[in-house]
């Protein structure tokens, strides 16, 4: 009997050992999974409450823009600069200024140095493909645009898609018409770093609209 457990033992280590190392590697691929899924619903929850909290803000800077007429002062990086929105897809979502790591986690950002869309020239505006602007894929020509900032609401129509490189920043040069250019990543379902860009083109219709306040004035 001894004879027997001194030549079984060895061989049961060797069997249980493998075993147990694959057993704590499953754990620490279900503990990281875990943690993982924490850290993207604690950041979903944030992007939504701040989203949440620049709506109520939104409409009460239109309504004071409402009552005194009195011109807002220009966002500051990652303030808010209004709301955009694409009816026929269901894009909706809050614009903040800025197009820094930090504003695009929480909002589609107005980028720095292109126009306001209360003056002439192309308005730039950048968005997740994997948040705000997943619904791009789904855009197409004559769709129509809406921007809203406390001084009024713009109506845009889409007149061109393309992709391009990322170092191709001439889609954002100004203009002497009034132009709104969305960008995001390209392809949309790309997994890792997206290598080309996808740009929505769209002009102003109509001519710039007059704020309420104006037209309560008159």
């Amino acid at each position: 009997m001894m004879h027997e457990n001194s030549w079984h033992s060895p061989a049961g280590l060797r069997t249980s050992r493998p075993y147990s190392v694959l057993r704590w590697l499953e754990y620490g691929c279900w503990i990281a999974g875990i943690l993982c899924l924490a850290v993207f619903v604690l950041s979903w929850l944030s992007t939504l409450s701040f989203q949440a909290s620049q709506a109520r803000s939104f409409k009460a800077l239109q309504g004071a823009h409402l009552h005194t007429g009195q011109q807002p002062m220009p966002p500051r990086p990652g303030e808010l600069f209004g709301k955009v929105a694409i009816p026929r897809i269901g894009l909706s979502a809050m614009v903040a200024e800025g197009d820094d790591s930090s504003t695009l986690a929480r909002a589609v950002g107005h980028i720095p140095g292109t126009a306001t869309p209360e003056s002439v020239g192309n308005i730039g505006l950048a968005g997740h493909r994997d948040t705000f602007f997943r619904k791009l894929e789904r855009v197409r020509p004559k769709d129509l645009i809406q921007l809203e900032t406390a001084q009024g609401k713009y109506e845009y129509e889409v007149v061109r898609l393309a992709v391009v490189d990322p170092d191709l920043t001439e889609v954002l040069d100004s203009s002497d018409e009034s132009e709104l250019t969305l960008v995001t990543c390209y392809p949309f379902h790309y997994v890792g770093a997206a290598p080309r860009r996808f740009i929505v083109q769209s002009s102003l219709v109509g001519r710039p609209p007059i704020s309420e306040a104006a037209n309560q004035n008159r």
